[in-house]
């Protein structure tokens, strides 16, 4: 008999249900979020298990990971397939949730997420870590500019590495109480852009294309994870939600915006390489003689998006290739018949 098992997983605890094969409740109960615990519940229920259910969180990776080293198959549904499914529960309970993921497993209607490498989720946390310490040092800056207007002290230029001497200079006729808290934020902010500079590493291949720098290589490289897994190139514009979506019936087809799917910050990202290479960038490509030529059919802003698709799909065949970016056109050899 083949038994499957739902986890609706919170912070703290983790609802539990598992069914047969015909859809009949064994066992329900409610332990701590560690595989350890789910684990443990599962040993003593006795039940031969033959698959586990859960949805996709911040929780996930620790969880999967855990409960595969176990032994156990365990499957990531996708959240947003799994949100339409258990919207039709009439009562929202963590135990009615845990019985719909068991349920949507054991019918297989769900939609499986890829289960990220250690690798990808370490890059992952690395590039929120260090978005976390530019938004702490922005905060930083702007609250020294705002104190320092209290006594007519005005920056007209950006907060660059010229920044510290310019408040030093700026600052020597105020009193030494004032001038020990501003040296204080100061040497904070020096901390910040040290750690943002060890950070920021190189990932070589990818930023070889025009516009595209060592963090959208990193957060592109950490989102596609196993760049095999696509076996079109085409996918992986899809899959960062960068395509628009599509509406058909009978004999009316219509697209609209782009999806939005995936990772918000690596679509930020690549539009803004696609930006980069659209506008600043002065090396000619077959890449930026496209999205030119988009440019003036269709204007800037869909110009820039297309490019930026562009950019994941040709980033994604660099990444299965191992081939460095080619700004030149492939041109082919034309047959002459004697």
């Amino acid at each position: 008999m083949k038994n499957y098992v739902g986890l609706d997983v919170s912070l703290q605890t983790t609802a539990i249900c598992i069914l047969d094969e015909k859809g009949k409740r064994l066992k329900e109960g409610e332990v701590e979020s560690t595989p350890e615990h789910i684990n443990q519940f599962l040993m003593e229920s006795g039940l031969n298990i033959e698959l586990i259910g859960l949805e996709s969180g911040s929780l996930t990776h620790y969880l999967q990971k855990g409960l595969l080293s176990m032994g156990y198959q365990v499957v990531c549904m996708e959240s947003r397939k799994m949100a339409a499914i258990l919207a039709t529960i009439i009562n929202k309970t963590d135990k009615n949730d845990a019985r719909g993921i068991a349920e949507a497993l054991r019918v297989g209607h769900f939609r499986e997420c890829v289960h990220r490498s250690d690798d990808a989720v370490e890059i992952r946390t690395l590039l929120h870590m260090r978005q976390t310490a530019i938004e702490q040092r922005t905060a930083i800056v702007n609250s020294l500019r705002g104190h320092l207007k209290m006594y007519g002290i005005k920056f007209k230029k950006k907060a660059g590495k010229s920044f510290r001497q310019l408040v030093e200079e700026a600052t020597k006729e105020l009193r030494e109480s004032v001038r020990k808290m501003i040296e204080s934020l100061l040497n904070i902010l020096d901390t910040l852009d040290h750690e943002l500079d060890e950070m920021t590493s190189e990932v070589k291949l990818l930023q070889t294309v025009d516009g595209v720098g060592p963090i959208t290589a990193l957060a592109f490289k950490a989102e596609i994870d196993e760049a095999k897994r696509f076996s079109n190139s085409k996918s992986a514009g899809a899959y960062v939600g960068l395509t628009p979506r599509q509406y058909s019936s009978g004999e009316v087809t219509h697209y609209g915006r782009i999806s939005k799917n995936g990772s918000k910050r690596t679509r930020y990202l690549l539009v803004e390489a696609a930006s980069a290479l659209l506008t600043r960038c002065k090396r000619w490509s077959k890449l930026k003689a496209w999205g030119l030529k988009l440019q003036r059919k269709k204007g800037n802003r869909k110009a820039i998006v297309a490019l930026a698709r562009k950019l994941a799909v040709t980033m994604h065949k660099m990444l299965l290739t191992k081939e460095p970016f080619n700004r030149a056109y492939e041109k082919k050899k034309k047959l002459v018949v004697v």
